[in-house]
């Protein structure tokens, strides 16, 4: 933990979440279901380099709103804001309370890779 010039006490919190790749139309995608954000390219790459910029801009607007936890109870994670932990849904809760995720896992031919995301959460 550390604190800022509010002694407020902050601790960084790396969230751990799958990306899901697919090409369609000669564009690639790269989707992060427990996040509900989509990136895309050109080129797998390219798909993710759309991605952690739209995962840094989603980042940067739940901290500045001071709306971390709220928004991620809203996609189905488990929060204890008492002790700033956050757990993600697992890939069965994501399929069942995700619609769109469920149609492109049994529709599309998906490539699957792992990202990390850090939060400082005060």
């Amino acid at each position: 933990m550390k604190k800022n010039l509010n002694t407020i006490e902050t601790k960084i919190v790396k969230l751990n979440v799958e990306l899901f790749f697919w090409k369609e139309d000669a564009i690639y995608y790269a989707y992060a279901p427990a996040l509900d954000l989509t990136g895309y390219g050109l080129s797998k790459g390219a798909a993710k380099d759309s991605f952690e910029t739209i995962l840094s801009e989603f980042v940067v607007y739940i901290q500045n709103k001071r709306t971390i936890f709220i928004e991620l109870e809203k996609l189905g994670w488990a929060v204890n804001k008492r002790k700033k932990k956050i757990v993600s849904p697992d890939i069965d809760e994501m399929l069942s309370d995700n619609e769109h995720f469920n149609q492109l896992f049994n529709s599309k031919e998906l490539t699957k890779s792992a990202s990390s995301v850090n939060l400082e959460i005060s």
